[in-house]
């Protein structure tokens, strides 16, 4: 009786470790976060045009696309390790470049994104045919990081009025000029101080794990930014970060102030930045945007010319891709349907 007591207590133990070990692979968190597709959301319901305004109504919807990130689980990161899995990737939790904490990116993730919608605004208004007026001073350094060839070269509040000699206005001028360039390039970049102006030449590098995006690696602010619009434009995208969104907000706006429906009943997402002349930027995460925007039933997908490379690997079935360097390609390509 003791024997058959004894083993039937090691069974037990044996399926209770079991259990833990089970229960620790699936819930316990790795040291990984896991990339995916996001979702594709529409825009009518987040963008609101003062009352007044003359807007026209749209039959079909026009999206923007985001990229999931999440803690992953031990397994999961077994998972995708072991079986790597189209479009999930893993990325370190310590993502972010050295020097930079998760708050000062979210901040600058916001600022970028409150800059885009700007952007975004004005574009589409002048598109419809207002005048408008956006103007800044530049981009007040905030922070250089140490891994990085700005660092003992560039300094804190220092304004970056000009890149490569061309001058710059706003905080995303300077992000898309650098972005423009290889990794690796030389990038000239002009600077304010103390009343003065410098110039340093600084080597661009990828200090962000799993991005593909050259950095002169400081952190901006806007400097001295103003904006005068004729309409009250009011975007209201949630916990939303970054740029990327710029190039569909411009085209809901615009759909929705001029008479002709671009959409004609037809699900349209695409991905990009916005710059103050029309042209569509450079951005991460463009095949899981896709497949967010597949799941979500869209038709077409335009994707910015800088990503061209990437969507050449995409499954195409059930969607149409069309790469675009501005604005004016989109609007051209729609009203061509």
């Amino acid at each position: 009786m003791k024997k058959k007591g004894l083993i039937k207590n090691k069974r037990l133990l044996s399926l209770i470790v079991i259990g833990l070990l089970i229960a620790i692979l699936f819930f316990w968190p790795s040291n990984y976060y896991l990339v995916s597709p996001g979702k594709a959301e529409r825009l009518a319901p987040m963008i609101e045009i003062e009352e007044g305004a003359t807007t026209h109504p749209v039959q079909g919807d026009i999206m923007l696309t985001s990229v999931s990130m999440k803690r992953a689980s031990l397994i999961e990161s077994i998972h995708v390790r072991l079986f790597n899995p189209d479009l999930v990737e893993l990325r370190s939790r310590n993502f972010l470049p050295p020097g930079v904490d998760m708050d000062e990116y979210f901040e600058l993730m916001q600022e970028m994104m409150q800059e885009s919608q700007m952007k975004a605004k004005a574009v589409a208004l002048e598109k419809a045919g207002y005048e408008t007026k956006i103007t800044g001073e530049g981009a007040r350094i905030v922070k250089v990081l140490e891994e990085s060839d700005a660092y003992n070269k560039l300094q804190t509040d220092d304004i970056i009025i000009a890149i490569d000699d061309q001058p710059v206005e706003l905080l995303t001028e300077v992000i898309n000029k650098v972005q423009a360039r290889e990794v690796g390039a030389d990038v000239k970049v002009t600077v304010k101080r103390n009343g003065e102006e410098k110039d340093f030449v600084i080597e661009t590098r990828v200090l962000e794990e799993g991005s593909t995006q050259p950095s002169i690696g400081v952190l901006i602010s806007p400097y001295q930014r103003e904006y005068e619009l004729p309409i009250e434009v009011n975007i209201e995208a949630g916990q939303i970060g970054g740029p990327s969104a710029g190039s569909m907000f411009t085209l809901e706006i615009y759909n929705r102030l001029t008479e002709e429906d671009l959409t004609k009943n037809v699900q349209i997402a695409g991905t990009g930045t916005i710059s103050l002349d029309g042209k569509i930027g450079k951005i991460d995460g463009v095949q899981q945007k896709i497949a967010a925007a597949k799941e979500e039933g869209a038709d077409i997908f335009f994707v910015p010319v800088g990503n061209q490379e990437e969507v050449e690997r995409v499954e195409k079935e059930g969607i149409e891709i069309v790469i675009v360097e501005d604005i004016d390609q989109i609007i051209s390509y729609l009203e061509g349907i």
